[in-house]
């Protein structure tokens, strides 16, 4: 997210190797992330793909965001890791795998960011309008989320390449712009859904004698928004300590492309490696979904582990 003419002039002048102790510790923890983000990811591809009760609009929002997560894991982990094994065993500066990663970077934080802004959108109708909901998604609402959460992000990225190294400030306006407008529309519409949450509950001791179906629907909805709430908040905890060390004072607060700057991003990268753990620790349907992919896989797996063994 920074510009590539000064991270370069910084390393070619403070040196372009890397302590090897910090250099395998971040290549060690960022294969571990690229590996099991990978995989956890896909699971929740997979189990969107197999089990008919996920197919749902909110699901089909997860299902997005997975493949953004996907962009991280399968993408940008592997060139961070060859760009840090250059600078850990070669003092190579290896300006075009920076560049690289940036790009990635870029598109993946973004799109991540913006997927947030949709998902709280999704939320926001789920729960303050719920009888509305289905006709509001099913007629062009779930299209123009998806869209959207895809061509901002695209267009972050084409610009880190189109718009020439002397405009910097021009790109970094364009991030910043889109990142800030897709966190703010995040607490806007979580904290209406908040705020109808307290409302809803002191409407509800009011009318307990309902029967259970006219409350079981918000009941899910609710559930949903609050698990999504916290990938939300896991989000902001992984991203936050990067966009503040980068911008926070208008100029970086710790060396660009040093060991700390390293460590901080790659906080914000393990962020995709997160989220199908929270899925399956909050939704019952996505455990269910990865037992079931669990059980395929060691079908598959077990007549050939036979087959060596004789």
């Amino acid at each position: 997210m920074e510009n590539t003419s000064n991270q370069t002039s910084n390393l070619s002048t403070g040196g372009c190797s890397l302590p090897v102790a910090h250099g395998v510790s971040l290549i060690t923890v960022n294969s571990i992330v690229g590996v099991f983000g990978t995989l956890g990811n896909l699971l929740v591809c997979v189990a969107v793909v197999i089990n008919p009760s996920l197919r749902r609009s909110s699901n089909y929002l997860l299902f997005s965001l997975a493949i953004a997560d996907l962009i991280v894991t399968m993408l940008c982990e592997p060139v961070f890791v060859a760009y840090l094994g250059k600078r850990t065993f070669f003092n190579e500066c290896a300006a075009n795998l920076n560049q690289a990663y940036r790009i990635l970077t870029r598109l993946s934080c973004t799109a991540s960011v913006v997927h947030m802004a949709a998902i709280s959108v999704d939320r926001f109708i789920a729960v303050v309008y719920p009888l509305r909901y289905k006709s509001i998604i099913d007629n062009h609402g779930l299209k123009i989320l998806l869209i959207t959460s895809w061509a901002l992000p695209i267009t972050v990225a084409i610009s880190n390449v189109v718009i020439p190294a002397n405009f910097h400030q021009a790109k970094a306006f364009l991030g910043l712009g889109v990142f800030g407008t897709s966190y703010v529309t995040v607490f806007l519409f979580y904290s209406l859904i908040v705020i109808s949450l307290v409302k809803h509950r002191k409407e509800k001791k009011q009318l307990r004698a309902h029967s259970s179906n006219d409350t079981s629907q918000p009941s899910v909805e609710i559930r949903v928004a609050f698990t999504l709430a916290i990938v939300i908040v896991v989000f902001t905890a992984s991203w936050a300590p990067l966009v503040s060390t980068l911008f926070a004072a208008g100029k970086p607060l710790v060396e660009t492309l040093g060991v700390a700057h390293l460590w901080i991003g790659t906080l914000a990268l393990s962020n995709s490696a997160m989220n199908f753990v929270i899925y399956g620790s909050r939704m019952r349907n996505f455990r269910q979904a990865y037992a079931v992919c669990g059980r395929k896989l060691l079908g598959v797996l077990r007549p050939k582990y036979i087959l060596e063994r004789t």
